[in-house]
């Protein structure tokens, strides 16, 4: 993501307000704070891979289509900017819905993440399975009654179907939602995650561009990361710091560094070495879950992905 920030005298009110969207559910929600701890009765194995793939056929499969190949890909997510102007981004939450379905594959769509603890340089990943038309929309819905329409349309891949207008009051938190799609169902196909009660440093969530880009970003020694609540099983955690020039008109590189969502994370500054003082960064906290389940009604697996994400500014120290 390239930076727009321009760090030109701004005439702005200066301001350092900090606004986190934070865990609580909607007025009507069924999971009100105090519910929104997880069953250890409930959860994946803690040993086990991040993702978890569940026959949904319990008859005798001798004779079944395979359905271990993924035909489609589904997610759900929250995206919060402290400072939106610094990012080019036109307001401080973004709520994105997307779906994709394609011809059997055995590659994953989230291999952009690192799948073992640690840090590394950031890089992309496709999966180049030609995608299918499942009609002009599909919908997740979820036990609330909310239905979130996805419409059809076109990117890179191909036929896709996105909605990136979801409003935060219809976003609700731990909450299972069911894919429809020409009368096909994939029931529970991805879960949101809860969001965060406070980051640390707080400085790296300035609002005003004027105040902005304060956090620095050490090249020795470790950078350390706190946030709030955390210890939920089902998700493990990334930071990203991407890097730019000093006026953040160029992006040099990302590094991405996973761990399990423990509450803290500490970054060595030695990835950072070959950067410039000065040089301005992003700073992506995020928790993730990724799920695989296999669908009848859509002859393979449908693999999801539910991410919440904040994102801060800094510098290169």
């Amino acid at each position: 993501m390239m930076i727009k920030c321009m760090i030109t005298a701004l005439c702005l009110v200066a301001c350092t307000e900090v606004s986190i969207s934070k865990t609580y559910q909607p007025t009507d929600s069924a999971f009100p704070e105090d519910t929104i701890v997880e069953d250890d009765t409930n959860v994946e194995d803690s040993d086990s891979e991040d993702t978890t793939v569940t026959d949904t056929n319990d008859d005798d499969t001798s004779n079944q289509t395979d359905l271990s190949q993924t035909v489609g890909y589904v997610e759900l997510g929250l995206m919060q900017a402290s400072c939106p102007y610094c990012l080019g981004l036109q307001q401080e939450i973004n709520i994105t819905a997307y779906a994709r379905f394609h011809q059997a594959t055995g590659a994953s769509h989230t291999n952009w993440l690192p799948q073992t603890d640690g840090c590394r340089d950031y890089y992309e990943t496709t999966v180049s399975s030609p995608n299918t038309d499942v009609g002009q929309f599909v919908t997740l819905q979820n036990n609330f009654g909310d239905n979130f329409t996805l419409n059809q349309t076109y990117d890179s891949t191909g036929v896709a179907y996105e909605n990136g207008y979801l409003m935060e009051s219809s976003f609700r938190r731990n909450t299972a939602h069911t894919l429809n799609a020409q009368n096909k169902n994939a029931e529970n196909v991805i879960e949101t995650l809860r969001g965060f009660d406070f980051i640390e440093p707080y400085t790296m969530l300035y609002v005003d561009p004027s105040y902005a880009f304060q956090t620095p970003v050490y090249r020795t020694g470790d950078n350390v990361f706190t946030w709030g609540p955390s210890g939920d099983v089902n998700s493990f955690f990334t930071i990203h710091i991407s890097v730019y020039s000093n006026d953040g008109s160029y992006y040099y590189g990302t590094v991405i560094c996973r761990s399990p969502d423990v509450g803290y994370m500490s970054i060595p500054g030695s990835y950072f070495s070959q950067y410039q003082q000065g040089n301005l960064t992003s700073i992506h906290l995020m928790r993730h879950r990724v799920f695989l389940d296999q669908y009848i009604d859509f002859g393979g697996t449908i693999e999801s992905y539910s991410w919440w994400e904040v994102i801060g500014t800094g510098f290169i120290q």
